[in-house]
């Protein structure tokens, strides 16, 4: 089997760029550019090209560096070394009151401090771990609480807002409300309908009716952008983490929601590589059902997905789940991601291959040829005879 692998996307490439631009601010300590930077991108909800909001790559670039020596203490557990490592920051950002986009900056580590907490790795209890993330997420709610991101019409700071959410006073009674004043602001972005489904989830503040009813409501509020695509990125995440989700999703709808997520833009045109190697490493991950229900028709579209859309490989897409906490080496991802696609690819084409065929992924689409074996014979293959779906309504030729 052959299929070109994409190490480096473009849209990775803009990540980076963008990411190393606040790092490079930061270091400076140059932050009124570093405002003015996330002001801009705040004000025209600028993203990257596969949907991430520009203003969260310049913070996670902005707090590299502490959140690097953070990271550190929390393998020690050493609470009192993180509280200094983030009080250092915020001294050298200065007074947050009168300016909302400092504010920002000074609680988007609170915020990663939670995260790195949460992920098990200090040596400490589940219980002190938890108190510790808690009081992080309060210190960046009193960062945040002077700033109305309604009113200031920042999807920035009502992204943070969301992430702090549990802190609240009764926090299920504010998740549709601050989820979906955000979505309104930037409904472009992918992130935040899957954020929102994962808040929903009986994991976190909702239940599974709740769930399907705003996965449906944010499919028609954003049906001008993904179609009804938008019930997909609420479930997507859920199903990948909670698979009991299975039994309340609607297969139908979510099927019908990948095919307009990867319908190609010209028609004619290949659908975005990003989007296609995502959605089907996705599917590839949910176990097919035995009753023909949700289970099967979601994780059945992987056929398709790879047939009819795929013509690159991204590993970084394809890598196992990560926890929450420090990335582990990229190097490292991009490999685990390969390996783990080219075993599923392998699996999916296993009739093909052992029949002994080769599978080539081209620009053109899914070519097959003889493997080499002088005694191999190709048999017609209706769904792989034609390098195009829309073709396949035509004999197939004969591929000997």
């Amino acid at each position: 089997m052959k299929i070109p692998v994409r190490e480096t996307t473009e849209a990775e490439e803009a990540r980076a760029e963008i990411t190393h631009r606040g790092l490079r601010l930061a270091r400076q300590e140059r932050w009124r550019a570093l405002e003015e930077a996330l002001a801009e991108a705040d004000h025209s909800a600028a993203l990257t090209p596969e949907g991430t909001p520009v203003t969260r790559l310049l913070c996670d670039g902005a707090v590299q560096d502490v959140l690097l020596g953070v990271a550190e203490a929390v393998d020690r557990g050493d609470a009192e070394a993180v509280r200094r490592a983030l009080q250092g920051h915020s001294e050298a950002l200065g007074p947050t009151p009168e300016a909302p986009l400092r504010a920002l900056l000074s609680a988007w580590p609170q915020i990663g401090a939670a995260r790195l907490w949460r992920a098990g790795t200090a040596p400490l209890s589940a219980a002190a771990r938890a108190s510790l993330a808690r009081h992080h997420l309060e210190t960046a709610h009193l960062l945040l609480r002077p700033h109305d991101p309604r009113a200031l019409g920042s999807p920035a700071l009502q992204s943070a807002c969301c992430a702090v959410l549990e802190v609240l006073p009764a926090p299920a009674e504010h998740v549709e409300r601050n989820h979906e004043a955000l979505i309104a602001m930037q409904p472009a972005c992918p992130d935040h309908l899957r954020a929102y489904g994962r808040d929903l989830s009986p994991q976190r503040f909702g239940t599974w009716p709740e769930l399907d009813r705003a996965a449906r409501r944010m499919a028609m509020r954003t049906a001008k952008i993904w179609g009804s695509g938008g019930y997909c990125w609420v479930w997507l995440d859920v199903l990948a983490t909670q698979p009991e989700g299975l039994a309340h999703v609607d297969g139908e709808l979510f099927t019908a929601g990948l095919h307009d997520l990867l319908q190609p833009h010209p028609p004619q045109a290949w659908p975005d590589q990003h989007m296609a190697n995502l959605l089907a490493a996705h599917c590839a991950a949910l176990a097919p059902g035995r009753d023909g229900g949700a289970a099967t028709r979601i994780s059945g579209s992987l056929g398709w997905i790879v047939e009819d859309r795929l013509c690159e490989l991204h590993p970084l897409l394809w890598a196992p789940p990560l926890p929450d906490g420090p990335a582990p080496d990229e190097a490292a991802q991009r490999e685990a991601g390969h390996a783990r696609a080219q075993e599923i690819l392998k699996t999916l084409f296993d009739h093909q291959l052992s029949r002994g065929r080769q599978v080539i992924f081209t620009e053109q689409g899914l070519a097959l040829q003889p493997s080499g074996c002088a005694s191999c014979t190709l048999a017609p293959c209706a769904a792989l005879a034609y390098p195009r779906h829309n073709l396949r309504d035509e004999d197939p030729p004969c591929l000997t």
